[in-house]
């Protein structure tokens, strides 16, 4: 059933136009005749559970992925895409979430990076011509942040914001009819997101078309004009944004299950804070990594979750990856069980008792072409070994089944290609991987990025009955309010230094004391002051 509320925009006829999409991955619909219409000049949300078919439909329309049915309509004409550089060249660009710039590049040569314009010698295109790219873009670039120094700048050094905001910039120097956002918000502070949105509707000004993929429905009041809602492959309700409150999205999205997220509420399962005397199993004492990371010293005991705050670049990633082997430490010593340890490769931490779920689950976390059952073994193989020669892909079935069942996995079977799987089902089968290894202590960078809410409360179900069975953990959550509510603990980073520390955190909170600690962490991560 597709409900469409909104009748104050509907003389507009749609920019964009896709009828009829639908796609299959190995067995599984991803869209069943789901259909997008958006118009010219408006931001228009794309939302969903996970695995509801967002991001194929903006695959589709972007031209990475080629649907078995349906039509794409572009200014009322019929669309053959061949290609995401086709889609470019029709007026068609999307900014991902897993941004895709070339860190040791210029902001110039990423904008114009396989579209350079060239200056001829002897009549042949042959050299970049920079002045005229720059030209072309400077006062784009101005418009969203970015200095004419700063075009000629390498992207490794610069910010989260200002990396999306060449991205927009990237997309826009070419003129597009259609702008997708994949979750743009994904990674940014507050003042980073409260800016990107002044972006946004600047490029609604510019009567460019937005559609916005995000799990974020709290941003969508005062932004957002209407919201197209897909569930199970197919479009539910297209909706006039202000005259539809959350309660009534979330309907939509999950329909029945509005009120099973999660299977019920585990907040209690760690709000006691551990013993004083529980056992230590970490001990990490002057670690240091460069000026990334200094003189970082912690502990963490059985069952207690320790929280690392902190704003961009404040050196809380840089700490675990540390920890994980993946980068090599300049000074300190980490103890785990209170014997020392030194891993050199991520394998090697796993061995030792670490596991980590990373930030960046595509890059860092799946292998994507293989199944879900080799993803989640592949961590300990001696589990699914006979003899600890060979493979046995019943033991390997066996493993992944039970931890689909234990973390509610949502797959055809485990043999189901993982790159077919939602971001939240994704995220669970990197969990059981780490679990795979029955790890002493288990962390969680950004466990929550870019997964809907029903998968977002079955993580933190995840992270809490991990604590609650006797489990240590350390949490990186750029949303405060996140880190608060599964943290006991929470150390306060700045420029790789630990600036403060906040205890006792279940108790405060159980006092009523939740908006006086979320301020109290954003206070010492801007001031850096030493509570």
């Amino acid at each position: 059933m597709d409900v469409d509320v909104d009748s104050r925009l509907a003389p507009i006829p749609p920019v964009l136009d896709a009828r009829g999409i639908t796609k299959h991955y190995d067995g599984v619909t991803a869209l069943n005749q789901a259909s997008l219409s958006v118009r010219q000049g408006e931001i228009h949300a794309l939302l969903g559970g996970n695995g509801a078919g967002k991001s194929t439909m903006i695959s589709i329309i972007s031209g990475a992925t080629k649907p078995d049915e349906g039509t794409i309509l572009l200014g009322g004409e019929p669309l053959a895409i061949s290609g995401p550089q086709g889609a470019i060249t029709a007026g068609i660009s999307t900014i991902y979430q897993e941004l895709s710039l070339v860190p040791a590049l210029s902001a110039l040569d990423n904008i114009f990076l396989g579209r350079e314009i060239k200056r001829r010698v002897l009549g042949i295109p042959l050299v970049s011509d920079r002045r005229r790219m720059e030209n072309r873009v400077r006062d784009l670039a101005k418009d969203f942040g970015i200095s004419r120094a700063e075009l000629h700048t390498p992207v490794s050094e610069f910010g989260a914001l200002k990396k999306r905001s060449l991205e927009i910039v990237k997309a826009l120097a070419f003129d597009p009819k259609v702008l997708i956002l994949d979750e743009p918000t994904s990674g940014l502070e507050d003042a980073e997101r409260a800016s990107l949105f002044e972006y946004m509707r600047s490029l609604r000004e510019r009567n460019v078309a937005l559609i916005w993929v995000t799990h974020h429905l709290e941003e969508l009041a005062g932004l957002a004009d209407r919201a197209t809602v897909f569930r199970d492959g197919r479009n539910v309700a297209t909706v006039d944004v202000d005259s539809a409150p959350i309660d009534t999205l979330l309907t939509y999205m999950f329909g029945d299950q509005r009120e099973e997220f999660g299977g019920g509420d585990t907040r209690h399962l760690n709000r006691l804070t551990p013993l004083d005397d529980a056992p230590v199993v970490l001990s990490v004492r002057g670690l240091s990594r460069g000026s990334l990371a200094k003189d970082i010293s912690f502990e963490v005991h059985e069952g207690e979750v320790v929280g690392l705050a902190g704003l961009a670049g404040a050196g809380r990633t840089e700490v675990v990856r540390t920890l994980m082997g993946l980068d090599a430490r300049t000074a300190g010593t980490v103890e785990l069980d209170g014997k020392r340890i030194n891993p050199r490769s991520s394998s090697a931490a796993y061995r030792a008792g670490l596991a980590m779920l990373p930030e960046d689950r595509k890059q860092l976390g799946i292998l994507t072409e293989m199944s879900i059952a080799s993803n989640i073994s592949i961590s300990k193989l001696s589990t699914v070994s006979r003899a600890r020669i060979w493979l046995s892909a019943g033991r390997e079935r066996a493993l992944a089944e039970k931890y689909g069942t234990r973390l509610g996995i949502k797959a055809p079977n485990v043999n189901t290609r993982i790159g077919n799987l939602s971001g939240g089902n994704q995220q669970k089968a990197i969990v059981a991987r780490c679990l795979n290894t029955a790890p002493r202590l288990l962390i969680f960078d950004e466990p929550t990025q870019g997964i809907d809410v029903s998968a977002k409360v079955d993580v933190h179900a995840l992270i809490r009955h991990f604590s609650a069975d006797g489990g240590a953990a350390i949490l990186i959550a750029s949303e405060f309010e996140e880190l608060l509510e599964l943290s006991h603990r929470v150390l306060v980073l700045k420029k790789g230094r630990i600036v403060g520390e906040i205890r006792d955190i279940p108790k405060k909170i159980a006092a009523g004391g939740f908006a006086e600690l979320k301020s109290k962490v954003l206070a010492l991560s801007a001031a850096g002051a030493v509570e």
